[in-house]
């Protein structure tokens, strides 16, 4: 959704390639892409913080190291998120016209 909201504000048949000042809205773009994708986990923090008194508790009572509990989640994670990138990137690439065809 913030791909295609993205995409409508910076649209590339508004946007040109004649002055620096055109450059300077192509980077805003770029910024904006890539605060998006950075900071696209936040919603996993609050079920993070929810799984906190566990992993306290497991760990205390000498259960699991901290690394077994750790492990799964950040390799589950990494799939979506490499998903979420490139659905994004691939979703903006041509709209807002950082190639203006579709071959390259």
């Amino acid at each position: 959704m913030v791909a295609l909201i993205s995409m409508s504000v910076f649209f590339r048949t508004t946007l040109h390639h004649d002055k620096q000042e055109d450059g300077a809205t192509y980077l805003g773009a770029i910024f904006f892409g890539i605060i998006i994708i950075m900071f696209n986990g936040y919603a996993e923090l609050s079920m993070t913080i929810f799984r906190l008194p566990v992993f306290y508790k497991q760990r205390d009572l000498l259960f699991y190291p901290a690394w077994a509990y750790a492990l799964p989640s950040l390799v589950l994670s990494i799939p979506s998120s490499i998903a979420e990138a490139g659905m994004y990137s691939l979703i903006t690439y041509y709209g807002i016209g950082y190639a203006p065809e579709l071959s390259r």
